[in-house]
């Protein structure tokens, strides 16, 4: 079974764009699934298997973003692995659990996001996929520009969560 990550995936933007009601950025990225793996499998897969430096990068932003009056991350303890509504899991709440989807995100006064962490059939044969979307609404101008400041490491950030949950 290949495991590569794929970037430029087809999203999963349903339940995001519902929660959001609009929405001015979303990426995806997929990898390949062993059977029977359904999404809070792959959530958890993914919330628990985040490198080292992620965290380490995650105390610069807030160091950085602090004194602008924006969310730091709270912190969970490696040992929780609840994925249910209203937990606190990384930068984000979870949202919403179904079998096919994990919907989390956070709002902010300068942007909101939704991550999305569904299971869904191949597109190219059989198997099964985890596709981590990111949809992202700008409330005001200095989102967009914060976004794009961080864009970079977020795609860093998502591609490596994904690279190491396939490994």
């Amino acid at each position: 079974m290949a495991k590569a990550v794929r970037r430029n995936s087809l999203p999963v933007v349903q339940a995001a764009g519902a929660s959001l009601g609009s929405y001015d950025h979303v990426d995806a990225v997929a990898v390949d699934l062993p059977p029977g793996t359904n999404a809070e499998g792959f959530t958890r897969l993914l919330l628990s298997k985040h490198p080292r430096w992620t965290g380490r990068l995650m105390a610069v932003r807030d160091r950085l973003v602090a004194p602008f009056g924006l969310r730091v991350q709270e912190r969970t303890a490696a040992q929780d692995t609840r994925i249910e509504p209203g937990v606190r899991r990384g930068p984000f709440t979870v949202l919403e659990v179904r079998e096919d989807e994990i919907l989390c995100g956070d709002d902010d006064k300068h942007l909101a996001f939704r991550a999305s962490f569904a299971v869904r059939p191949k597109a190219d044969g059989p198997g099964l996929e985890g596709v981590c979307t990111t949809v992202v609404r700008f409330n005001r101008p200095v989102g967009r520009l914060y976004f794009r400041l961080i864009e970079p490491f977020h795609h860093l950030i998502v591609a490596s969560m994904l690279a190491r949950a396939a490994s």
